[in-house]
């Protein structure tokens, strides 16, 4: 009988794993399921991610706004390293639109469904739940009390879209928040596979890449050689 193919973006659930560590270096090193490096490999989980949302519209919110989240991260870290005042704003507008993205993708009535269909639940949630339908589904408090969102990333989602931007620091906590929310409710309940074999597939890909690039420079250096 044929296999049903898969609707995952990732190839398999050593890759999700693998990304998951990428974007959660700390929390992996303690995870029985993750085979981990020492390297800083969030700009490729971005990369992965960025991947699969070329190959279908089906990534998952959690991935995207892992991904959204962790890039407006990195470029405060960048920001932060070179004292660079001009690219304040910037970062500041990244911030206020990955936090935008990522509360809306959780809690706007119309898209959230999808959403949240894969997040974590408890006893809580299902009780919070069943509340909120006397206090009207519209509400976004609402929906993030279902889902034990705090109430103060759908305070700073109102906040951010009418244009209230707060300090870069103020968002890089928020953010911060957020990924360990997006852990706790998504990647540990979703990405649970051992990154070994992804791993090894990348490192394969990564040196044979190396090794074309070197015989690219070698057959160029030679044609120099005989040109001169």
């Amino acid at each position: 009988m044929a296999l049903k193919p898969s609707t995952n973006p990732w190839l398999d659930q050593s890759e999700l794993a693998m990304v998951r560590d990428w974007f959660y270096h700390g929390r992996a090193a303690k995870d029985p399921y993750s085979t981990t490096s020492q390297e800083d490999m969030r700009r490729e989980a971005i990369a992965k991610v960025n991947i699969w949302t070329f190959k279908t519209h089906k990534v998952p919110a959690a991935c995207l706004s892992t991904a959204d989240l962790t890039d407006s991260i990195l470029h405060y870290e960048e920001m932060t390293r070179t004292g660079d005042p001009n690219s304040y704003r910037a970062v500041q507008f990244m911030f206020a639109f990955a936090f935008l993205r990522f509360v809306n993708a959780f809690v706007d009535r119309d898209v959230a469904r999808a959403a949240t269909a894969s997040l974590a639940t408890s006893e809580d949630d299902l009780d919070e739940e069943r509340i909120i339908k006397n206090v009207g589904e519209s509400s976004m408090y609402a929906h993030a009390a279902a889902i034990s969102m705090p109430t103060r990333f759908v305070d700073l989602r109102h906040q951010v879209s009418h244009g209230e931007l707060p300090e870069t620091r103020t968002l890089k906590k928020a953010a911060d928040d957020a990924l360990v929310w997006l852990w706790e409710r998504w990647w540990k309940t979703n990405a649970v596979g051992d990154s070994a074999v992804a791993l090894r597939r990348f490192e394969t890909r990564k040196q044979q890449r190396l090794q074309a690039t070197d015989a690219q420079k070698e057959d160029t250096a030679q044609i120099v050689s005989v040109a001169s």
